[in-house]
């Protein structure tokens, strides 16, 4: 079963309820395809790296200030700043715009990551780096930053509470209808790299 969350992208539910799940992951011998877990020392550099660089506020109901901001490697203009999309929260962006890699996607320190990216088996809606400042608490949704002091909930089909410490490097799928929140109590910004995918069965596999 699977949602629709706007501009065709599609979301497969979890079957428990639970709405979070860590993705499996293959080799070529057993699936066809290789999807593995990424190395964390992989990941430094480039979090190191978009700590140089700005990041834009994500408009949201749910938070204030500049607690919860992002930087977009695919999206709807080349400007890494513009992380919205058509048709949501007010957006100022035209409704036909057109998907595309920013104009971060020529930075060599991205190259990890659009290795990454390749191993995904499907194609890719918006690409953002999300960050969630330390000492924050928001409502919100592969970790290339984070520790042991952060912590994401998510509410299930019977309102009961579930706490997960995510890790570096690895894949994890959230149902983002579902309450959900961050909790950042270390002295280190989280950053998350956060992938909208159109939904094939390769990727169904990945989370069922």
């Amino acid at each position: 079963m699977s949602i629709k969350i706007g501009n065709g992208v599609e979301v497969s539910i979890v079957p428990n309820g639970t709405g979070f799940k860590e993705l499996n992951y293959y080799t070529k011998e057993e699936h066809g395809l290789e999807f593995q877990p990424v190395d964390p020392t992989l990941l430094k550099p480039v979090a190191d790296y978009l700590d140089t660089l700005d990041f834009h506020k994500v408009k949201t109901k749910y938070t204030k200030g500049s607690d919860w901001t992002a930087i977009a490697l695919k999206g709807y203009s080349q400007d890494p700043l513009d992380v919205t999309k058509p048709g949501v929260l007010k957006t100022k962006q035209k409704t036909d715009s057109k998907l595309q890699w920013t104009e971060l996607y020529r930075a060599p320190e991205m190259k990890p990551i659009l290795d990454i990216l390749k191993t995904i088996p499907c194609r890719m809606e918006r690409v953002r780096f999300m960050k969630l400042e330390a000492g924050k608490i928001i409502r919100i949704h592969m970790p290339v930053r984070t520790n042991d002091l952060v912590t994401f909930s998510i509410w299930d089909d019977n309102k009961f509470k579930q706490d997960y410490k995510l890790e570096t490097g690895k894949f994890y799928y959230t149902d983002v209808r579902k309450p959900h929140a961050v909790e950042n109590l270390s002295d280190t910004d989280r950053i998350h790299l956060v992938m909208d995918c159109y939904i094939n069965e390769d990727v169904r596999a990945m989370i069922c």
